[in-house]
């Protein structure tokens, strides 16, 4: 679960660095339909790229003992066979378990309240769609509903109480309407709210939802002007415009924003296309979410690229040999063994998703670092696991716990044969 929120937040940051570009630099231009796409592929790569497990060769070279994070990390801290694992803990009854815990119940009203508004929007059109009069405007539906609505449209429906405007406005307004459905505005809508569902507590996902909206708005407007109908008297029509009920949240609404942004958006001479080049300089903010934020088997759960081991804990983290009286013992291979088809660092993940921190500790504030040593087998079962140098006994218990929890490994390999290889790491606890 713990994997789960890091996602979830590198997802935040992401899509809050994409939308930053676009409010900066995309917002005043009036190429409406590249706006478009860029904030619907911008929050998409936001919200998959931490989930997706990529495994190539660039990610190898990347985070290799020789790569450019590989190389920057081992002048800080020297060379490891296995990065520290460390376990926060608070002081007192409140302990990481606890706050996991909160946290998880806590989003999961907030997913359950955002859903029931989803919800209770769907079932409030498909009330007014089922107990209105409609008519067929050839693909399209007209539903003339008596309730005190502002006009809206959902995929092939428009709705619009025909009371409230005149012949020529409803005209306008229809043929509004009509452009949202043309150009499947309705998906985008829908597509935002699920997310809005998801990732209810960021805000940038709030900003997204309104400017995708307004991109609507502006995309719909300026295909009706160039369709025909006299600028002036539509700029009059949204003049009247300037307030209104807001019906849902994900319906195409023809008063959805204020109708002097969509005026000076009318009014303000088209953007030249040179301007367009501006989206390529959101290139490093993808590249570098594919670096840092990609779950890679080489480089998802890099210490160096994570950032979740502090300065001092890799500078401490140092290989500790034994002596090893076995001679069929080895330390460095040409093929080190592999947890679960990973490197080590699978394990470390494994570590750190398994461990507790022993709540006698937490009550007494202990705190410190425990060295385990292990070997590999030629089998691949993780033996011989011991305490090389302790904190307290309820800290050693459980970090030797955690470790003898190990599945099978594949078993390494040194001159074409299987041997035995032989690990050593320390788990740090540290309490907040």
């Amino acid at each position: 679960m713990s994997g789960l929120f890091i996602n979830i937040l590198e997802s935040s940051a992401t899509m809050a660095l994409f939308y930053l570009f676009f409010y900066s630099f995309l917002r005043k231009e009036t190429h409406f339909n590249l706006n478009r796409w860029y904030l619907l592929f911008s929050v998409l790569f936001s919200v998959t790229i931490p989930f997706i497990n990529f495994n190539t060769g660039f990610f190898q070279d990347v985070y290799s003992e020789n790569g450019i994070l590989g190389t920057l990390g081992e002048a800080k801290k020297g060379y490891n066979e296995i990065g520290a694992v460390v376990v926060y803990a608070y002081a007192g009854i409140f302990h990481a378990g606890f706050i996991k815990q909160a946290l998880l119940f806590i989003y999961i009203i907030g997913v359950f309240i955002s859903a029931t508004f989803f919800i209770f929007g769907i079932g409030n059109i498909i009330y007014i769609i089922s107990v209105s009069k409609s008519k067929q405007a050839g693909k399209y539906r007209i539903i003339e509903t008596t309730q005190s609505v502002m006009p809206f449209s959902l995929f092939k429906w428009i709705i619009i109480n025909p009371e409230k405007y005149s012949s020529e406005e409803m005209e306008q307004i229809i043929a509004h309407e009509k452009m949202h459905a043309f150009q499947l505005h309705s998906f985008d809508l829908i597509l935002i709210e699920l997310l809005v569902i998801l990732f209810w507590f960021n805000p940038f996902i709030y900003w997204y939802r309104k400017s995708i909206r307004e991109v609507h708005e502006y995309q719909a407007d300026q295909a009706v002007v160039e369709s025909g109908f006299s600028r002036v008297d539509y700029q009059q029509l949204l003049f009247s415009q300037v307030t209104g009920y807001r019906f849902i949240g994900f319906a195409n609404k023809f008063s959805y924003s204020l109708s002097k942004k969509r005026l000076k958006m009318l009014s303000i001479l088209k953007s030249k296309n040179s301007s367009k080049i501006k989206v390529a300089l959101a290139m490093p903010i993808a590249i570098f979410s594919v670096i840092f934020f990609i779950n890679s088997s080489e480089a998802g759960n890099n210490p160096v690229a994570s950032g979740h081991i502090d300065q001092q804990v890799q500078e401490d983290t140092v290989i500790i040999k034994e002596n090893v009286k076995l001679e069929d013992v080895f330390y460095t291979v040409d093929v080190m063994p592999k947890f679960k088809g990973g490197d080590t660092d699978i394990f470390r993940q494994f570590i750190q998703e398994n461990l507790k921190y022993p709540e006698d500790a937490q009550i007494k504030k202990t705190t410190g670092k425990v060295y385990v040593s292990f070997i590999i087998d030629k089998e691949g079962n993780l033996v011989n696991a011991k305490v090389i140098r302790g904190a307290s006994p309820s800290l050693d218990k459980e970090a030797l716990r955690v470790v003898n929890l190990s599945p099978k490994w594949e078993p390494g390999q040194h001159g074409g044969k299987v041997v035995n290889v032989s690990y050593t790491f320390p788990i740090v606890f540290a309490l907040k």
